[in-house]
């Protein structure tokens, strides 16, 4: 997920987010797993304010995940 440069600050993160959240509960999901990399520290808030927690790769329900993810996160 990204905003461009010029269109952020403007809540559209926020808005995106909540988005993808609503259609996974719609579509039935009961937990949504992201990853992220630790420089990205704008988008890590954006992530915890809606509800995610970091994890530990061993909860993932797959063994593969982008290597540039050094932060795994979910919300149930």
């Amino acid at each position: 997920m990204a905003v461009a440069p010029a269109a952020q600050g403007r809540g559209i993160g926020r808005q995106l987010i909540a988005s993808a959240i609503d259609r996974a509960q719609a579509l039935g999901g009961t937990r949504l797993f992201l990853g992220t990399n630790s420089k990205l520290a704008p988008a890590i808030h954006l992530y915890e304010e809606a509800g995610f927690v970091r994890i530990s790769r061993d909860r993932l329900p797959v063994a593969d995940y982008d290597a540039r993810a050094d932060i795994l996160m979910e919300l149930e």
